[in-house]
């Protein structure tokens, strides 16, 4: 199942190592494989990181403007009215280019990489086991990749066994990773509702996660199976990671700065949480009556574009 991971990460890292060792010795270029996978990976996914994190920002600035229009979908009584609301919806997503799915890009992207990668380090550590290679890397690949060292620690070595060499490595990762993570909740906080359920437990969750996860990489890396490469890795990782959140930061403040309505939204919802005061709901019968509006005005909106369509092909 793994192997599918395995085999671009290898590649990519073979790759390196081949332009990079004929100007370094060989070992030094195993090392420096592992830095450059990391930009190689990160770099690919940054646009879509950027995508994911403007997608959130609009989403945020076009919130005061889209909930009155969903008010007054509320308040339809005819077809011609929800027609013209939803036309207007959908002109306000097209002026800010906005898409609600553009955040789940980066994942798909950076979870297999790193699975890949701690494969591709775990069956090396443990190659007499099996085949002696692993993923696109041969046996002359493994082999010099397991004799490569950082300051006396092999590579494959686990990183427990180095606690002296790793700990610093590891507690400016965790550092890195704390940062980004605060960047990443103070950004959250600025645009959460907090009296609607699902986001204010988002965020609390995000605070939770804050605070657990430095002590969860600390004592997986001093008891777990994590190679001395994977922690070299998660220390470049979250420093990259770092670099690009405060950059995504500036550019954010600098052309996507939040507008007092979104500021005031936030201050109203924080408000109504405290008093535990709710929005009044739809009844069944006004539910289904917006239902069944947004499915006439969905068919006369699909008649018409078909309609349009045919003339545009004669």
């Amino acid at each position: 199942m793994y192997e599918v991971f395995m085999y671009p990460v290898s590649g990519i890292m073979k790759f390196w190592h081949w332009i990079v060792s004929s100007f370094v010795s060989e070992s030094t270029a195993w090392l420096i494989s592992i830095i450059l996978l990391v930009i190689t990976v990160r770099g690919v996914v940054v646009p879509l990181n950027w995508i994911s994190v403007r997608s959130a920002r609009i989403g945020a600035l076009i919130r005061p403007e889209n909930n009155r229009i969903k008010k007054q979908m509320n308040n339809a009584t005819t077809t011609e009215e929800m027609v013209e609301l939803m036309q207007e919806e959908k002109n306000l997503m097209k002026s800010y280019n906005y898409n609600p799915a553009a955040g789940c890009f980066p994942p798909l992207i950076m979870i297999p990489a790193f699975i890949g990668l701690y494969q591709v380090l775990l069956r090396m550590s443990n190659i007499e086991r099996g085949s002696t290679t692993v993923g696109m890397l041969n046996a002359s690949d493994v082999s010099a990749f397991r004799q490569t060292t950082f300051y006396g620690a092999p590579l494959t070595d686990f990183a427990r066994e180095h606690g002296d060499l790793i700990n610093p490595i590891l507690i400016a990762a965790i550092t890195f990773t704390m940062a980004n993570s605060v960047i990443s909740l103070v950004r959250s906080f600025r645009t959460t509702q907090f009296d609607q359920k699902v986001n204010r437990r988002v965020f609390i969750i995000m605070g939770f996660l804050l605070l657990v996860i430095p002590f969860f990489l600390w004592h997986l890396a001093q008891t777990g199976p994590i190679p001395v490469a994977i922690i070299l890795y998660w220390g470049c990782a979250y420093l990259f990671t770092l670099i690009q959140t405060a950059m995504f930061e500036i550019i954010l403040h600098r052309d996507y700065p939040l507008t007092e309505d979104v500021h005031t939204m936030r201050r109203d919802s924080i408000r109504r949480w405290r008093k535990r005061e709710k929005e009044p709901a739809l009844s069944k019968e006004e539910k289904k009556r917006v239902n069944r509006l947004r499915m006439e005005a969905r068919k006369y909106l699909k008649s018409n574009n078909q309609q349009g369509e045919q003339k545009a092909s004669e």
